[in-house]
């Protein structure tokens, strides 16, 4: 499979709700130097459906977290797969499951970069783990404003542990046009950027490598999951 497609491109169809996998409760995770089979399960794949081998330290999580399944008529599904050092998962996976205190992402697992929609309020929420540790997790949306960022900034311009993102999220153009009025800053189209999802994306993909063969992905060649309630 090409893996020149990037990301971004995700960011113009998620969520859609007429997409059975970028729907509007989907989410996506990418991760590096682990199996896509085992991150699947971490995040509430049913292993015994999954035709790879799965590792004993994925079961023993899906164990821990979901001590009783139930099996529904029609399961929520995820595509999984790897491109290059990411495994990444696309769909409607278990999103939340790593905030309980038994979850854990399998040793030896690198960068990792979890990503939720709330249609609600019309933002993505954010997790980033590096060696199984979550540094930070926190909203990204498409307007800027306030005294916060007055300068129109970056996503993580006031957050330091994250600030190493912040030259690749200017490459993407993830903040709105600047014009100066009386000597003051002002953002245009009142701070909102239109095209955020996509630009967010594109900084991530320039930050961390991350691509998905879009070609690939709309075939169905990448395989699905079950994902089961507990």
């Amino acid at each position: 499979m090409a893996a020149d497609d990037g990301i971004a491109w995700i960011g113009g169809r998620w969520p859609d709700s007429d997409d059975p996998l970028l729907g509007v409760q989907a989410g996506l995770v990418f991760a590096e130097h682990v199996a896509p089979q085992d991150l699947a399960v971490v995040f509430g794949a049913v292993p015994w459906e999954i035709p790879e081998p799965v590792g004993a330290e994925a079961k023993a999580v899906h164990e821990r977290t979901h001590p009783r399944i139930r099996v529904p008529d029609e399961p929520r599904l995820t595509a999984y797969g790897k491109e290059g050092d990411w495994s990444f998962l696309a769909g409607n996976f278990d999103h939340l499951i790593h905030f309980r205190e038994d979850f854990a992402l399998p040793r030896g697992t690198g960068r990792a970069v979890l990503l939720y929609n709330i249609a609600a309020k019309g933002m993505y929420c954010m997790a980033y783990f590096e060696d199984g540790r979550r540094v930070w997790s926190g909203e990204i949306h498409g307007r800027f404003g306030g005294a916060a960022e007055p300068d129109g900034g970056h996503y993580f311009d006031h957050v330091p542990e994250m600030s190493f993102l912040n030259r690749a999220m200017h490459d993407a153009g993830c903040r709105p046009e600047v014009r100066h009025a009386h000597g003051r800053p002002v953002f245009e189209n009142d701070g909102w950027i239109t095209d955020w999802r996509e630009r967010f994306l594109k900084g991530l993909e320039i930050a961390f490598g991350i691509s998905v063969c879009q070609e690939a992905f709309d075939a169905g060649r990448y395989p699905l999951a079950s994902v089961y309630a507990s």
